[in-house]
């Protein structure tokens, strides 16, 4: 192109800057605030802050000797007025809360929608006011705006996230639409917000450290907040994973030794006759007549010595049959086999088809078929349709086209099979026997006695 030629001026090296949901277009002018004036936003997900991570921005903004980015914040006088009406709509519940965290505050102070931290760390290396753009039009995203910033920067507990992602639910957004602004996939979001509905107890214990995956068990496998915190002590307590904790509440106490022996009939009781000695008159019947009551016979020898040889006789005593182990292996088996069903199909899919395979392939019995509807039956909440004859109830199941359901069933015909095989003492254990008690003992800690080891240990 000629010297002086108009054209379009080429610009390398430049990148253009993407803009943030989060920026505000309107707010260009970066004003100092003193720290006195600066509020938490009331719809922070954070509950806790940990002086370690207060520190570390401290020393960044000592080595910065300022923050790396402005504080973005929002007068208090508007921030009520938004709230207080939409919340009078939405969850009047919530009111009472924001005016106990900004009811009080000058209306001429300030919410800070972004950089709580920063402003403790700033606090915390003597700073008297933090860089801040007035970001009022930020406010109707209150409740959103915190949770992504605090995602990226300082991790939240889990607790903390399904807090910040049911507060932006609560403002009518979807899953869908969370998951696009915090950059979380939905499933994500939807298993945080799972969490809220476990009891205050266990939700401390996930802040605590408990494992997510942990808590979910007791969520799955427990329906009442009492079930979900008895069990949370018992793995504190005694140290177990969440699975062997909700068997054990769910399981029925344990029979006493004597509940599990068979009850001796009581012996029948030995007639009493009464004995006289020599000297002694025995009683006869009298008639009475004209002459008058006749006297009494005095007992004579032989009949004297046969009263004191009955005397002398002891009573039979009646002893109690040994226990049968056999009896009461199949009877703690059993036992957990109905908390297995109770507890539903395991995580682990390998196990559950190691455990059904064998069962389908010898066709379990009709009798097999109603000691699993029996168990089916007998949970805390019935599984299935609500069918008292087994065989409806499970032509009805395999009807329903419910995969979940069918699996449960399944899983419980399973069992009740391979109950049965071991039950029968006509026969030696097998490897289908060792995998059925072992699939006990992973499933709900299920303890062998020495019976079954012996048996096992033939194998």
């Amino acid at each position: 192109m000629a010297a002086g030629a108009s054209g379009p001026t080429m610009t390398f090296g430049k990148r253009k800057k993407t803009r943030s949901i989060w920026d505000d277009p309107d707010a260009n002018e970066v004003i100092d605030i003193p720290l006195g004036q600066l509020h938490p936003n009331p719809f922070n997900p954070r509950l806790v802050y940990r002086d370690e991570d207060i520190d570390d921005l401290a020393e960044s903004i000592r080595a910065e000797d300022g923050v790396l980015q402005d504080l973005s914040v929002a007068e208090v006088e508007g921030f009520l007025d938004y709230w207080r009406g939409r919340l009078a709509e939405t969850q009047p519940e919530k009111l009472e809360e924001l005016e106990d965290k900004l009811g009080s505050v000058p209306a001429g102070d300030y919410v800070t929608l972004i950089g709580h931290n920063r402003k403790l760390a700033l606090i915390r290396v003597g700073k008297d006011t933090a860089p801040c753009k007035v970001t009022n039009s930020k406010i109707p995203r209150a409740r959103l705006l915190g949770l992504p910033e605090n995602m990226r920067r300082i991790p939240l507990n889990p607790i903390e996230e399904a807090l910040g992602f049911q507060g932006a639910l609560d403002d009518g957004l979807t899953q869908a639409e969370v998951a696009a602004q915090t950059a979380c996939r939905q499933p994500h979001i939807s298993r945080r917000v799972k969490l809220l509905k476990l009891p205050t107890e266990v939700q401390q214990a996930v802040m605590d450290g408990l494992a997510v995956g942990e808590a979910e068990v007791l969520l799955d496998r427990l329906t009442t907040p009492d079930q979900q915190v008895q069990a949370w002590r018992v793995m504190k307590e005694e140290g177990l994973k969440a699975a062997f904790a909700a068997a054990r509440v769910l399981a029925p106490p344990a029979p006493t030794p004597s509940e599990a022996k068979p009850k001796a009939k009581p012996a029948p009781p030995v007639p009493q006759q009464q004995t006289h000695s020599p000297d002694e008159t025995a009683p006869v019947a009298a008639s009475v007549s004209d002459a008058g009551p006749t006297e009494a016979t005095p007992a004579g020898p032989e009949e004297s010595a046969v009263d004191q040889e009955t005397e002398r006789t002891e009573p039979e005593v009646q002893t109690e049959p040994e226990p049968d182990p056999r009896a009461e292996a199949a009877q703690l088996r059993e036992q957990a086999c109905r908390t297995v069903v109770a507890l539903g199909v395991p995580a682990n899919p390998r196990e559950t088809l190691r455990l059904l395979a064998p069962a389908l392939l010898v066709a379990p019995s009709k009798t097999a078929r109603e000691m699993a509807h029996e168990w089916l039956r007998s949970t805390a909440k019935p599984v299935g349709p609500d069918v008292e004859r087994p065989d409806r109830y499970f032509t009805e199941v395999s009807a329903s086209g419910d995969v979940k359901l069918t699996a449960h069933v399944a899983l419980a015909v399973a069992l009740a099979t391979a109950e049965q095989r071991a039950a029968d003492d006509k026969r030696s254990w097998d490897a289908q026997d060792r995998d059925y008690v072992a699939h006990l003992k992973s499933a709900v800690n299920y303890q062998p006695s020495d019976w079954e080891l012996d048996r096992l240990g033939g194998i």
